[in-house]
């Protein structure tokens, strides 16, 4: 799950709130992640460490234009705008330009347009231009009939921000309130330092319910708004910053980031951020603006608000909470008119391809969309992520009894809610939350695989709605949530936006070395996201976060928790056997492949290296989770040390969360130290099951390519290759699920043994909680070399185990064996047994089955439980078209078992083994070795 907090590192933003120079230079982001960050002004910053900074802040070069006033600001002339202004002006490039007071475009021209007073007016602004205000009291409003003409681009866009952002706080003579500062620009603290933007139109609203031509007063004295023209044009804002604005008078008089009231659908708005905005970040007060590409991040309370009858659409819509903010509260939240909730014309915007993240703190009590007060949506292609109360709530008895009329009511579809707080309220008329959005097309929950605010595979997975088939306002754009990737043709936020992409060079965790080379080494006490662009180097062993013990009632309260976020395409390299990742409990790995171009764990020498006969040329990866393991035999909360000094693990949170992996192809990894002690290509110890698996390859792996030391985490889409021991191992009490999992050996690794090797727990094989997995849809294929000693199946060491839809073949030994007094005792019982059932065994020249003493009746064991078949000629398993390793069933006499019925993790197949046919080879572009 991605958090604020996380983005802290996560998103590795710029660190302070950069001076703007009087050419109009912004803190800007001009290329993508990992080339170019925030672009710095020439004046000093003054802001985020406190102090002054570089004093001026900007200046002029230029005269002032006709309707300002050049004053005198430190050294520099700065032009002011006061008053009413009834005259069109320009704002030039080249003079910084000051708010003074409540600064009112024209003269309000009524709701009709015809007003006998008003005197409309035109303010043009042009690219690169900066304006400031310097107490909250400094406000800008556009009257109706009048026209904002702010169109930047993206090299320049036009900033409105704080006389304290531009380090002018002496200058000024005014009190300097920023509290020291040095981090993330996602995580700042400072808000409502100047008054904000608020833009009057003449289209309808509903406070009189449909009757005559409504207008109403806006808040914090900024003038009437409303009337009957819903294609009014109030000018276009493009390419436009807003910073550090709002002014919260009272509770019900509020001045927000930007306020579009009763604007009409005449207005162009496009490619507008607000950051830090207090109240809210952008609140529509009814009217029928549309606007593409908008960012919110930071709000001081809602990000996106709207009442009063809001019918406009949006698309490409970011927001991005901070935890520094502690009122922040919904992502969205949604009124027809709180005065009225059934009143006309209803609020019922159209929206599309929004991200919404929160900053993941219940105390803050924030909920995602919150839909109430009797208003309508169309929602499409969205993604809600984080929040710390839900992702999604409908609030209020109007709300529900419109929630379903087809023309006035609430549509979701093609969305994504990933709150692990929970998606939904369960209030009690919050009854059918659940029901009813999963009941709407392509909608989904899971979990999170967001880079930051970057769509990842979870998200992509979405199916999209077509929205353009809707309304030839939006695009049809292909995905849900608001960025699909990190390439600069779909990160539409780069280059005009602030703080919320990379800054140049190596990210903050990390070190510089050559010239493009970035180093990890000892303990990450803070967020790291790695990006692209870059190779990452593990030099010794790295390690994320501090341990903070296994009881989760009573975590370390002085452990450093971390997160390490690993972007698709990036590649980490270990530079020796001495050098791995070890994951404490409690903190996170999120990596965050994607199929074109998933995440790689590697050595330094992956240019030299050989697929086929090179293993353990660097540590590997071990997660440390809190979930329980069996070495106490059920006494208390148990803990145990790694192996190859990777640290303690094990616990009592059955559902921890240690992250995420998803196509993620790990090569070359592990170490056998000696023999009792040994380095894996990925060690899951103790990881509980919040954590997801999902896409992982681990090729050449030695001691073992995976192993599972307790714990409950499950996996899918696993391909074991090449392991230099056992393929997939488990021990000391794993109780998690895998489905699909293709495990083929290398005849060129020498020491390769088991294709599953399983215990309960050798020191103790009756110990509890038993080992006990659920496996479905396994494809196992042996090197065929008996001089190896390889076993398909070795269930030994008192292990249970449920395995279905599985394929074994051409090992050197046997398809099947289980080893051990305490095994065989154990192994018919119904509730910690084994049972093996539509499963294929095909170890023609080996022999299916161990003839050992103890293993007397297992082939008749075998044959007598459901749908197995034990081959005697013929291949049951072959290479995909073009050649590759045999992996793909080519037999279909077996008849597979729903295991969906028996566990929801599982999907419904058709099929034994992990791959059905090469349509249906999910192995295809992100794996190695396995189609050579």
């Amino acid at each position: 799950m991605t958090s604020m907090k996380s983005l802290k590192s996560v998103l590795l933003a710029a660190t302070a709130a950069l001076a703007i120079a009087a050419c109009g230079d912004s803190s800007t982001e001009l290329a993508s992640p990992g080339n170019e960050g925030p672009n710095p002004g020439t004046g000093g910053d003054g802001g985020n460490g406190g102090g002054d900074g570089g004093g001026d802040g900007g200046g002029s070069t230029g005269d002032c234009p006709t309707g300002t006033t050049g004053v005198t600001v430190g050294s520099q002339t700065h032009c002011r705008l006061s008053g009413t202004i009834t005259s069109d002006i320009t704002l030039t490039e080249g003079n910084l330009y000051q708010l003074s007071g409540k600064v009112v475009i024209g003269v309000d021209a009524g709701a009709e347009g015809n007003a006998g007073a008003g005197d409309p007016a035109t303010l043009t602004i042009e690219p690169g231009v900066t304006i400031y205000g310097a107490t909250k009291s400094d406000v800008l409003v556009i009257s109706r009939g009048s026209k904002i003409e702010a169109d930047g681009n993206s090299g320049d866009p036009i900033v409105f921000t704080s006389g304290l952002d531009l380090g002018l706080a002496s200058a000024l003579g005014i009190s300097n309130t920023r509290p020291s500062y040095s981090g993330p620009a996602l995580e700042e603290p400072f808000t409502a330092e100047w008054g904000g933007i608020v833009i009057n139109g003449r289209a309808s609203i509903n406070t009189c319910n449909g009757s005559g031509i409504c207008e109403a007063e806006g808040e914090g004295d900024s003038g009437l708004y409303g009337g009957n023209d819903d294609a009014d044009s109030s000018g276009s804002m493009k390419y436009v910053q807003v910073k550090y604005a709002g002014n919260p008078i009272t509770a019900d008089d509020e001045l927000n980031g930007i306020a579009f009231q009763g604007v009409g659908s005449g207005t162009e708005l496009d490619y507008i951020h607000v950051h830090n905005g207090a109240d809210d970040g952008v609140e529509f007060f009814g009217g029928t603006a549309n606007i593409k590409h908008l960012v919110i991040t930071g709000a001081d309370d809602d990000s996106l608000d709207w009442t009063q009858g809001w019918r406009g659409k949006a698309q490409y819509v970011l927001i991005m909470q901070n935890s520094n903010q502690p009122n922040s509260d919904q992502g969205i939240e949604a009124d027809n008119f709180g005065d009225g909730m059934d009143f006309t014309p209803r609020a019922r915007p159209l929206l599309s391809n929004m991200t919404i993240i929160g900053a993941g703190d219940k105390s803050i009590g924030d909920i995602g969309m919150l839909l109430r007060a009797g208003t309508g949506a169309r929602i499409w292609n969205t993604v809600v992520t984080n929040f710390g109360e839900e992702c999604l709530d409908i609030d209020d008895a109007p709300t529900y009894a419109n929630r379903d009329n087809a023309t006035t009511g609430i549509t979701i579809q093609s969305t994504f809610l990933a709150c692990t707080s929970g998606n939904f309220d369960n209030g009690a008329e919050d009854g059918d939350l659940e029901s009813w959005f999963l009941g709407q097309s392509n909608n989904k929950v899971g979990t999170s695989s967001l880079s930051g605010f970057i769509n990842g595979t979870q998200e992509n997975a979405v199916v999209a709605t077509n929205v353009r088939s809707v309304n030839t306002f939006f695009d049809n754009a292909g995905y849900a949530g608001a960025v699909r990737s990190a390439a600069t043709a779909d990160n539409w936020t780069l280059g005009w936006s602030y703080g919320i992409n990379d800054a140049a060079g190596c990210p903050d965790g990390t070190t510089a070395e050559g010239d493009d080379a970035c180093v990890l080494e000892g303990t990450l006490t803070e967020n790291v996201r790695l990006i692209a662009g870059f190779d990452y180097i593990l030099k010794g062993k790295v390690v994320v976060g501090e341990d903070i013990g296994g009881n989760g009632n009573s975590p370390s309260a002085t452990a450093a928790q971390a997160t390490l976020t690993i972007d698709a395409g990036v590649t980490v390299m270990g530079e020796d056997k001495q050098s791995y990742l070890v994951v404490s409990r409690g903190s996170k790995l999120v990596s965050n492949g994607t199929k074109s171009s998933p995440v790689t764990f590697t050595s330094v020498n992956d240019a030299t290296a050989n697929l086929d006969t090179d293993t353990s040329l660097w540590g590997g990866l071990v997660i440390n989770g809190r979930a329980p393991i069996n070495t106490c035999n059920g006494s208390g909360i148990c803990e145990a040390e790694g192996e190859g000094d990777s640290g303690l693990y094990g616990g009592n949170v059955s559902d921890d969360d240690s992250g995420q992996i998803l196509y993620t192809v790990v090569k070359y990894a592990g170490n056998p130290i000696t023999a009792d002690d040994e380095l894996n290509g990925v060690a899951f110890q103790g990881v509980g099951s919040g954590t997801t698996v999902d896409y992982l390859q681990v090729h050449n792996g030695a001691d073992d390519a995976v192993e599972f030391f307790g714990g409950t985490v499950n996996a899918k889409h696993l391909v074991l290759t090449g392991a230099d021991d056992d393929s997939l191992d488990w021990t000391q009490g794993w109780r998690g699920k895998v489905q699909y999992a293709v495990i083929v050996q290398n005849p060129n690794q020498p020491n390769s043994d088991q294709g599953i090797e399983a215990d309960n727990f050798g020191d103790g094989m009756d110990f509890t909680p038993r080992a006990r997995p659920f496996l479905s849809n396994i494809t196992l294929y042996g090197a065929g070399d008996s001089s190896i000693g390889d076993i398909g199946i070795l269930l030994r060491a008192g292990t249970g185990a449920r395995i279905w839809n599985t394929v074994a073949a051409n090992f050197g030994e046997e398809c099947l064996d289980i080893d051990d007094a305490p095994t065989y005792a154990n192994r018919d019982n119904v509730n910690s047994g084994i049972t093996i059932q539509s499963t294929l065994l095909g170890c023609v020249d080996s022999g299916n089955f161990d003839d050992g003493a103890e293993d007397a009746d297992l082939e008749a064991w075998f044959l007598g439980q459901s749908n197995n078949v034990a081959a005697d000629t013929g291949t049951v398993l072959v290479a995909p078209a073009g050649g590759g390793k045999n992996f793909i069933t080519s037999q279909s006499a077996v008849t597979a078992t729903n295991v969906s019925a028996v566990d929801s993790f599982f999907d419904n197949t058709d099929f034994i083994g992990a791959v059905k046919n090469d349509a249906g080879d999910w192995t295809k572009g992100w794996t190695v070795w396995l189609h050579q």
